[in-house]
């Protein structure tokens, strides 16, 4: 028995549901466990999807019933709704990750859904895309081990900021910071050190933290207590537009050049940034292939949801702008233009005009141009001036220029 566990609220289930069948088509029926582990004595072979929820709606839960069945026939499964409340997580802080809800939270507190005869479980946040036979996780050997997890690609430069005893401390994080949407959980651990009561006794004492659940497990799960999985397992598709790599510079994406280029060549978990359903179009792979594509194509065989899903993609245009007014800040940038800077975060008369443009922005540079907009869009929502987005969008460039997988292969 497989055990996986998703966050997702009413919104975010027909999103999941796409991950769930992406777990089922990619399982190879022609094999059992023991194919993948010839010790194993598993004989049970079955999913059993956890979705952890503050409210389902009896409609939804009739069409995960639905789907359930629909799966069923192509492997054996089983979905499971777990309510959880806001109540319960009021120690914990609002902000970063969990700025509107909760919900982030819902994972540290996964293992009373479970009673003892569950050694292992795996979480995987909604917005992933399976693209391998997800057994051969569980072979992953966590004797002695909390989690197993992969390397974060952001800068580890950030910090848990608290107060203890009347003074102000900080925890200071360093390049073994993992990327908590993928975790590999020994249970039997993880009560054993007490991480959901750490975490919660860190939280209450929280005045800053950035990325909610995520730097509460890196601050409480020492680093000789994780395993440390092959990036495959959690491939980030922000690092289609650059990743820098721990023997290129320190405190940044924790595997060599030569890791990457190999999760790079052949990912076994997608984890989407930029999300599919709202992005039609953003980073290109090692294939040339639009990365969203994968993602749409499992939706158009998703039971039940997909055709909901199919209606929705026909309206996503936002991106669009996205990329056009980052296409017209790329080229104010290469000529310094301050003025066309300033003029694309104060003047939206022309987002129209620049939504149109984007569908002949080459692929090469599609991904970037996204990024380059959102840093217009950030900048008129939060009222930032037009310098602190030319220094963003110069780095930014400078890094695609040099760390853009296509450049360092």
């Amino acid at each position: 028995m497989y055990h996986l566990v998703f966050s997702a609220d009413e919104n975010y289930i027909k999103y999941t549901s796409v991950l769930i069948t992406s777990i089922i088509l990619n399982t190879d029926k022609s094999k059992k466990f023991q194919d993948f582990d010839k010790n194993s004595n598993i004989k049970n072979e079955k999913y059993f999807f956890h979705i952890l929820s503050n409210f389902v709606s009896d409609k939804t839960r009739e069409k995960l019933l639905n789907l359930q069945n629909a799966l069923n026939e192509i492997f054996p499964c089983e979905i499971i709704i777990h309510i959880k409340n806001d109540e319960d997580f009021e120690k914990f802080p609002i902000s970063g990750a969990a700025h509107s809800l909760k919900l982030p939270y819902y994972r540290l507190k996964l293992s009373s859904i479970f009673d003892e005869s569950v050694k292992k479980c795996l979480y995987l946040d909604s917005d992933m895309l399976c693209m391998c036979d997800m057994r051969e996780l569980f072979l992953t050997n966590l004797e002695g081990k909390i989690i197993a997890a992969v390397g974060d690609p952001g800068s580890k430069r950030s910090k848990i900021k608290y107060k203890e005893d009347g003074k102000k401390k900080a925890f200071y994080f360093d390049e073994n910071y993992f990327n908590s949407g993928l975790l590999l959980i020994n249970l039997e651990e993880y009560k054993k050190h007490s991480i959901e009561q750490k975490c919660e006794e860190l939280a209450s004492k929280c005045y800053y933290i950035k990325a909610a659940d995520q730097d509460l497990l890196n601050a409480t799960i020492e680093t000789r207590l994780r395993y440390k999985l092959d990036f495959a397992y959690n491939f980030n598709i922000i690092t289609l537009l650059y990743a820098i790599c721990k023997d290129e510079k320190k405190n940044r994406l924790n595997y060599t050049r030569a890791e990457f280029n190999e999760a790079l060549k052949n990912p076994k978990i997608l984890h989407y940034g930029e999300k599919p359903w709202k992005f039609l179009k953003s980073y290109f792979d090692y294939k040339d292939k639009n990365i969203n594509d994968y993602w749409w194509d499992i939706a158009s065989k998703t039971p039940v949801f997909g055709e909901e899903l199919l209606r929705e993609k026909q309206d996503i245009k936002d991106y669009l702008l996205y990329t056009g007014l980052g296409y017209e800040l790329l080229k104010s940038v290469r000529k310094i233009n301050f003025f066309k800077i300033h003029h694309l975060i104060k003047n939206t008369n022309k987002d129209p005009l620049y939504t149109e443009q984007a569908s002949r922005i080459n692929d090469d540079i599609f991904g970037l141009c996204c990024m380059l907009g959102e840093s217009i869009l950030h900048a008129r929502k939060h009222k930032k001036d037009f310098f602190g987005v030319y220094l963003k969008a110069l780095k930014m460039i400078y890094n695609f220029k040099k760390y853009h997988f296509k450049s360092r292969i």
